[in-house]
């Protein structure tokens, strides 16, 4: 195993001029089919936003953590 070649690859990216990840904190979540359809069925009985509800879940578990 070449680990130089690994850590090449590995290196990040330079920073692109449009760059939503760091403008907005966009990422990618792989929920699973399962857990994604179930999401998805609540938000539309409810009309909500995906994204919306995993933000508020986010902030609400890192509240709570960094309290204890």
């Amino acid at each position: 195993m070449d680990l130089e070649k690994i850590n090449e690859q590995l290196k990040p990216k330079s920073a692109a001029v449009y760059n939503p990840t760091k403008r907005y904190g966009v990422m990618g979540v792989a929920l699973g089919y399962d857990l994604h359809h179930r999401l998805q069925i609540y938000t539309r009985q409810r009309n909500l936003k995906m994204g919306q509800i995993i933000k508020i879940l986010v902030k609400s578990y890192l509240d709570e953590m960094e309290e204890k």
